[in-house]
């Protein structure tokens, strides 16, 4: 679908569809003799039936005729479903939306095997699913989408053109660039500032909201956080409907999810009790070496002596725990969750040189037992980083 069809379009095919209606009426001319006389009866609420019917299943209108003759309303009522026909087809939306159906609810409406409130419930027609209508019924409509079918309440349904637009402001809408180098400019103006230039094939969110004007030839798109115009004719636009489900799907669904992350949590905690035998296996130096990587790998010596310098400081304070594990895995000082992978990589020889010395006494920072990101705290500043 080229373009993004506004209600704008809906309102002038409607309009169109009455204009047709009329002109035909009124080239049927008063035939008055002693016998019969024909009238054409084309009321106000006779063509809003016709527009009405527009959004129904079979988009077909047929308008009441009052006549003498059978003959003579027969040959009207043919040639007027001709002409609705004929507008269908010429319309796209009108042709691809005549037979669908969405479901006007916040999350599901039950599928069922019956027109019955209570008839066993086969699957869900979900916000944003469509569905294609086989038949109606009295207050029901029986479809299809996916692999369910069964009744729906005709009351949370709607149908045709209203269904397209109610599927406009809940579905999502893409817009792929067909060619290289699209401009997605600030305004839709080809003079206007361009915002981001995007490669050939890239997905791009089609917006539909009143903060930004729609212009004719113009689509409002998103990308990566930012919002600007393209031009129409260099995108693809396709709405993204989805399927009902039966409880069968719904269920291997869910089966499938719990599985998922029944096997995630094992990686996890496997990789976690891998991590914990690395850890546990390593000496004081090697744990100091891996925290001064992990805070300080890009810091200067003097800054990375002085990490450790802060962590045998606590060691050797009766408010800290007093040995070197208890003090790097304290809950929220340091970054010890990258402690595993660190040591099991191998840690750099300039950490490890760092923290040898601090161990046989090299200090930079004194009785610092505390450091973070310099900034408006006081203390003796090493590079990035501040020491109090």
């Amino acid at each position: 679908m080229k373009g993004f069809i506004t209600t704008k379009r809906i309102i002038e095919s409607s309009v169109l569809l009455m204009a047709i209606i009329c002109v035909f009426a009124v080239s049927i001319m008063s035939k008055t003799d002693e016998e019969s006389t024909l009238i054409i009866d084309v009321t106000p609420s006779s063509t809003a039936g016709i527009i009405a019917e527009a959004n129904t299943v079979k988009v077909s209108a047929v308008q009441e005729v009052s006549r003498s003759t059978e003959t003579a309303g027969v040959d009207i009522v043919a040639s007027e479903e001709v002409i609705i026909e004929e507008v269908i087809e010429e319309d796209p939306i009108l042709a691809e939306w005549e037979d669908k159906l969405i479901a006007q609810v916040n999350e599901y409406l039950s599928i069922r095997t019956e027109t019955d409130e209570n008839a066993e419930v086969v699957g869900k027609l979900k916000r944003g699913d469509v569905a294609t209508v086989l038949d109606v019924f009295d207050g029901w409509y029986e479809i299809e989408s996916g692999n369910a079918i069964g009744y729906v309440s005709a009351e949370y349904c709607l149908t045709g053109l209203e269904a397209y637009e109610y599927a406009i402001e809940v579905c999502d809408t893409y817009a792929t660039t067909g060619v290289a180098g699209l401009r997605i400019r600030q305004q839709a103006s080809t003079d206007s500032k361009i915002l981001k230039v995007v490669p050939q094939g890239t997905k791009l969110t089609v917006l539909n909201n009143d903060e930004y004007e729609e212009v004719d030839g113009w689509v409002v798109v998103s990308y990566d956080g930012i919002e600007g115009y393209v031009v129409a004719d260099y995108v693809d636009v396709d709405m993204v409907t989805g399927e009902a489900l039966t409880l069968e799907e719904e269920e291997a669904i869910r089966l499938a999810a719990e599985e998922e992350a029944r096997k995630a949590k094992e990686a996890a905690e496997a990789k976690a009790a891998a991590n914990q035998v690395i850890i546990d296996s390593a000496d004081d130096l090697t744990l100091i070496a891996a925290i001064i990587q992990i805070e300080a790998g890009h810091e200067p010596y003097e800054g990375q002596v002085g990490v450790a310098n802060v962590v045998l400081n606590r060691v050797s304070s009766p408010s800290y725990p007093n040995t070197v594990g208890e003090v790097i895995f304290a809950k929220g000082q340091f970054a010890s969750s990258k402690m595993g992978k660190v040591i099991g990589n191998g840690v750099s020889s300039t950490c490890l040189q760092a923290a040898s010395d601090a161990m046989a006494g090299v200090n930079t920072v004194g009785g610092a037992c505390h450091f973070r990101r310099a900034g408006n705290t006081e203390g003796l500043i090493i590079g990035h980083h501040v020491f109090y």
